[in-house]
């Protein structure tokens, strides 16, 4: 699998925790996983861990392909419940509904330490299986005090290309 290449050279080049995850029902699944080279503090993360799609990077990318209007965000919420994890985590349609809506127009997805304290992450599109859905999304996953969430942002065209050209 080309995903492995990509993660590894994402991690070398940002010197973080990169992943492969995919959507199953309401949560995200980490197929891969590349910690970086170096550095004492590393996530907790496992291949084959689960984390809540609603408040993960991933997870929300990958809901913005499959939930594509209000109703449909309002379906799927209705059916579960969105814990939340942190101070930031959005709980509401109306804030997911939104959430998606800047995804879709923007291409990348952030998690803003939503999930979990200190820890942000930028996720974008793997379009293993076809050109228009993606099989899954690749993320870089980043303690905050050591790569601020707008550095990953700044550089989300490079992350992209990176992620486009060896998957």
């Amino acid at each position: 699998m080309r995903v492995d290449s990509t993660l590894q050279a994402l991690a070398d080049r940002y010197g973080e925790t990169v992943h492969y995850a995919v959507l199953e029902n309401d949560t995200v699944i980490y197929r891969a996983k590349v910690d970086p080279p170096q550095g004492a503090v590393r996530l907790t993360s496992v291949v084959g861990g689960r984390n809540p799609a609603h408040c993960t990077a991933v997870g929300k990318l990958l809901l913005s392909y499959r939930l594509p209007d209000r109703a449909a965000v309002a379906d799927w919420v209705v059916q579960r419940d969105l814990a939340r994890r942190t101070d930031r985590t959005v709980t509401t349609v109306g804030a997911l509904h939104e959430e998606l809506e800047l995804i879709r127009s923007r291409g990348y997805s952030v998690d803003d330490q939503e999930n979990e304290p200190g820890v942000n992450c930028l996720a974008v599109p793997a379009f293993l299986t076809g050109p228009t859905v993606p099989s899954g999304a690749i993320s870089i996953s980043a303690l905050a005090y050591r790569t601020p969430l707008a550095t990953l942002v700044d550089d989300v065209e490079t992350i992209r290309s990176m992620a486009e050209a060896r998957a």
